[in-house]
């Protein structure tokens, strides 16, 4: 299986292009750092390397310049002006492609290129290409034993200012195998290349593409879309639903997506969209409790629980209560009830027991 190494700061794209590039068959090594991305390119020796030359504040050329010398790399990148592209083909990328990307072109970008490197071999470093300029011909003066004059090469001054075809050193020394190729390629060549089937690298299984009507909700999801020839980023601008999560639910992870009612409502959004029944996806979801919204804990900034207290106490609370307040209001209007109360209870245990004949 080719395997690949990806090294980008984009922790988010990083995890999404890693399940598009497993998905299409590559091994995938993943890395937001540049010295760790070395030590990953030490340690496994990919096929090839997918690099943001603008990880670590621009330091990626420098590792561009190292791991170009042994390793095909593709710069993948933000940056997509002229000056940049060149910089990089110049630095020994073999392949340049500006995010944001398409997934299907990034796909048969590295396959070409992965073919194209085992049909010539291991790629060599780069050189920059060294322009010669032949020397302008002068007109030879004969020698005085010779009748007939020197013949003088046509040149673009004897020409009308036109370059003359006739003149082999100088069309050789503007073209040759070291000549500079093409930058960008045409509009028409890059629908041929994708339009063009992926030939099958070797040692390399080649999966049946998915069918609509077959597998779970998200393999047929997938399937539809490809059947539209439409891309994840085009559905992420219609939908406005982000390409992480489109990418789960084909995937079927749906422990990615948001707790609560917008994953069922993102989930049927999508599906719709395609033209797919997601009831029973949704029914499944609702017996998850996916769309029960979660509170955080209290700890982690949710609403503080209501502090209450065991019933028992407060009642004995409100009965303490209400004697303290009975005692102090005898004190406060009677001071000298407390001193009566010892004859009063005696007078009434004299008559309880008089009921009874007791004397």
């Amino acid at each position: 299986m080719p395997s690949l190494l990806i090294i980008d700061d984009d922790v988010a794209l990083l995890a999404r292009m890693g399940l598009q590039l497993e998905d299409a068959g590559f091994q995938i090594e993943k890395s937001s750092d540049l010295s760790h991305g070395e030590q990953l390119y030490v340690e496994h020796r990919p096929d090839m390397v997918i690099l943001e030359v603008r990880t670590g504040n621009d330091k990626g050329w420098d590792l561009l310049r190292r791991l170009a010398a042994e390793t095909p790399v593709l710069v993948l990148s933000g940056a997509s002006r002229e000056e940049d592209v060149v910089r990089a083909l110049d630095e020994g990328a073999v392949d340049y492609l500006t995010k944001p990307y398409r997934s299907i072109e990034l796909v048969a970008r590295i396959r070409a290129r992965m073919a194209l490197t085992v049909a010539v071999g291991a790629p060599t470093p780069v050189q920059k290409p060294v322009v010669t300029f032949a020397p302008i011909a002068r007109p030879v003066a004969a020698p005085a034993s010779e009748s007939a004059p020197a013949r003088v090469p046509p040149t673009a001054a004897s020409n009308g200012g036109i370059p003359s075809p006739l003149h082999p050193s100088r069309r050789n020394t503007r073209r040759g195998p070291t000549a500079d190729e093409s930058v960008f390629m045409s509009e028409a060549e890059e629908m041929a290349l994708l339009r063009t089937p992926a030939p099958p690298l070797p040692h390399q299984a080649v999966e049946p593409a998915p069918q609509v009507g077959e597998g779970g909700l998200g393999r047929q999801m997938r399937a539809e879309r490809i059947q539209r020839h439409l891309t994840l980023v085009q559905i992420e601008n219609e939908l406005k639903i982000r390409m992480s999560y489109l990418q789960a639910m084909e995937d079927e992870k749906f422990t990615l997506l948001p707790r609560g009612p917008a994953a069922p409502q993102m989930l049927k959004t999508y599906a719709d969209y395609l033209g797919l029944d997601a009831t029973t996806i949704l029914d499944e979801l609702k017996a998850q409790n996916y769309s029960v919204v979660v509170t955080p804990l209290p700890a982690l900034g949710g609403i503080p629980l209501p502090r209450t207290l065991p019933r028992w106490l407060l009642i004995l609370l409100a009965v303490g209560l209400a004697l303290i307040v009975g005692v102090g209001a005898i004190l406060i209007f009677d001071p000298n009830f407390f001193a009566r109360l010892p004859a009063f209870f005696q007078g009434l245990w004299a008559q309880f027991m008089g009921l009874f004949g007791v004397t």
